[in-house]
């Protein structure tokens, strides 16, 4: 039985793909990290058609409340965290080359599946 189990596990990996976020990524573009959230909090995110090289960040919504920014420098995301400081009961979860706002279980459930740091200021 458990050699069947792994086999099934391993044949899901290898022809669909199916497995989880992978911790303490960077990301390529803000889609792909938006489908990491979507798989780590169960929420769908809008896809985003934005060029990150024009403004030096972008973003997508996902689900009522979350957002998922990518950034092409530290200063350009600290620069967009002070301009948007959060409100009460929200964290944000920062990554390598990306920053998530959300409610707190969702930022929590964020962090234990894709890493990266909770603050909460």
């Amino acid at each position: 039985m458990k050699r069947l189990l792994a086999a099934a596990a391993a044949a899901c990996v290898l022809l669909t793909g199916c497995t989880g976020p992978t911790k303490d990524a960077e990301y390529k573009d803000i889609n792909e990290l938006g489908k990491a959230y979507s798989q780590a909090v169960g929420v769908d995110c809008k896809e985003s058609r934005s060029d990150i090289t024009k403004y030096g960040w972008d973003q997508a919504t996902c689900g009522p409340t979350g957002i998922v920014m990518m950034f092409t420098s530290d200063a350009k995301r600290e620069e967009i965290k002070k301009k948007n400081p959060l409100k009460p009961g929200r964290q944000w979860v920062q990554g390598k080359n990306w920053l998530i706002a959300a409610d707190q279980y969702d930022a929590e459930k964020a962090q234990k599946a894709l890493g990266g740091e909770l603050l909460t200021s």
